[in-house]
């Protein structure tokens, strides 16, 4: 395998495992168009401070699991990806607040060097990934 192929898998299964976005920041439209959210004001403190509050920003693989009246509360044009409460192993992200709450870090403890970034109360978010391609494979003895 070349190291192109090597870098394009890696960067793939990356995407799949751990870009992820705020609550709210894409909607479904009715057609089942996927957009940015142009009145997304961001997240409370309160809310940034839940796994809940953050999705994968992927085709949902988890959201048939739930169970139907889990499914039923969902806002159907905010809640159709998958949050990453449900990712295993458990506790592979961390919340970090920082500036005194005014920046929110979710870092990945599976993909070591991948964070989102998030200034509450805003609709500024974004993410980086800066780490050496390893997935942690080490992570459910480190928990």
């Amino acid at each position: 395998m070349k190291e192109e192929d090597r870098l394009a898998a890696i960067i793939y299964r990356m995407e799949e495992e751990v870009v992820i976005v705020p609550r709210g920041a894409f909607i479904r439209m009715y057609n089942g168009q996927v957009v940015r959210n142009k009145s997304f004001e961001g997240l409370t403190c309160a809310e940034a401070s839940k796994l809940l509050s953050y999705f994968h920003c992927r085709p949902p693989v988890n959201m048939s699991n739930k169970p139907l009246a889990e499914r039923a509360k969902l806002d159907k044009a905010i809640d159709f990806l998958d949050t990453i409460e449900d990712d295993n192993p458990e506790g592979c992200w961390v919340i970090q607040f920082e500036r005194g709450g005014n920046l929110v870090l979710v870092k990945s403890l599976l993909w070591i060097g991948y964070v989102l970034y998030h200034l509450p109360g805003t609709n500024k978010y974004g993410s980086i990934y800066v780490g050496t391609g390893e997935y942690n494979i080490d992570l459910p003895f480190m928990i």
